[in-house]
């Protein structure tokens, strides 16, 4: 295989993933948005009951349980502590990363 297949290979398993992730913030907004409609809070009653929101499976969102330089999971907007995400399905570590790091505001 020559190094161009390889690259459109490439190109194509990373579109899937952009889809992939695009579509998991899509649906996480949705629910939070019908919550917010329906006067509950459904992404903390998911995570009292034990299970955590997150919907998009990690590989779609490169997740690692790593930081990536200064960026990890606890600083992030999307996260749950002490485990869960509101976009990533399971649970993460703290110290984790994926491409759905969206920094807390100041």
């Amino acid at each position: 295989m020559s190094d161009e297949q390889k690259g459109i290979q490439k190109s194509e398993s990373e579109n899937v993933s952009r889809r992939q992730v695009l579509k998991g913030i899509a649906i996480t907004a949705g629910v939070v948005a019908a919550g917010a409609v329906a006067g509950v809070n459904p992404i903390g009653a998911a995570h009292a009951a034990g299970k955590c929101p997150g919907t998009t499976p990690k590989a779609a969102l490169q997740y690692q349980p790593h930081p990536k330089g200064k960026d990890q999971c606890s600083v992030c907007a999307n996260f749950i502590a002490p485990h869960c995400c509101k976009v990533v399905a399971g649970s993460v570590a703290p110290d984790g990363y994926c491409m759905a790091f969206a920094p807390k505001p100041a």
